[in-house]
């Protein structure tokens, strides 16, 4: 079993007070939040109006998110704040605790743990050099060592855009060691193709729009492959591949709470003689 890691906002507060906020925001008509998208609320407004407003929300929030990514990822430097920003946006867009101020979520879930968001982050840099480094080198060749490469960068290039959109929701549900998140991240994609070719198709469409009116990149281009292939990795795990797995002591320590005195050895070697009172 995985470890999971519940955020601090929600660590603050307890069931019955979270139950109590919601009910108290649905009494004073100003909606009740849902996941259905960033601030996709299901107002009291009737009709058409109240789809409008929801439309426009949830357009407001993607270029909210999406300037948020940007400047995370220029606070860090690029290299250290690129992995930052992704997590902390889809933390901003899938989390409906940040709805309202997405804001403050963005830059609590931002400093959270930085430095293992780069740690875990880090491998992608040199892959993503070795990859540019293999489209020069296939734009050099020629002949069937031409066709040979441009078919491993084609398929090395799509595992790793499939890897890196499940990046953020791994990171935000586990607390593992990187070693383990990345074993999950490397064979997810492959016992799920279904979402992976989602994912894929999702990435090439935000490219196209991207390339097609530039504008776009500024509007959404980070956050709307944020939300859309967070929906799809949250709306189905990968059938087959376990999550990463906590250490043997931590999971021995949830069997048995604290405090509470160690079973009977079951182990013949670990029960000690039978001892003789005179």
């Amino acid at each position: 079993m995985a470890t999971h890691r519940a955020p601090e906002d929600r660590a603050q507060k307890g069931p019955r007070e979270r139950e109590g906020a919601r009910s108290g925001a649905a009494g004073d008509g100003r909606g009740r939040e849902t996941t259905d998208g960033p601030g996709w609320r299901a107002d009291d407004v009737p009709g058409w109006a109240g789809s409008v407003m929801a439309v426009l929300r949830f357009l407001t929030r993607l270029v909210e998110v999406n300037l948020l990514v940007l400047a995370g990822t220029l606070a860090g430097g690029v290299l250290l704040g690129l992995g930052p920003a992704l997590k902390a946006g889809s933390a901003a867009l899938h989390d409906p605790d940040l709805a309202m101020e997405p804001w403050r979520g963005f830059w609590r879930e931002w400093r959270s743990r930085w430095g293992r968001s780069n740690l875990l982050f880090a491998p992608f840099w040199p892959l993503g050099a070795l990859l540019w480094a293999d489209a020069v080198a296939v734009g050099q060749a020629s002949g069937p060592v031409h066709a040979a490469t441009l078919a491993g960068l084609t398929i090395v290039s799509a595992w790793t855009a499939v890897v890196l959109t499940w990046w953020p929701r791994v990171v935000l549900r586990y607390d593992d060691a990187a070693p383990a998140v990345w074993r999950h991240l490397l064979l997810t994609p492959l016992m799920a193709p279904g979402v992976a070719l989602a994912a894929l198709v999702t990435l090439a469409a935000t490219v196209a729009a991207v390339l097609g009116v530039p504008p776009v990149a500024l509007v959404a281009g980070a956050s709307f492959p944020l939300w859309a292939t967070g929906r799809l990795v949250d709306s189905r795990s990968a059938p087959g591949v376990t999550p990463p797995r906590a250490p043997p002591a931590a999971r021995r320590a949830r069997r048995r709470p604290p405090g509470r005195p160690r079973p009977f050895p079951r182990r013949s070697s670990e029960r000690r003689p039978w001892t003789r009172v005179r």
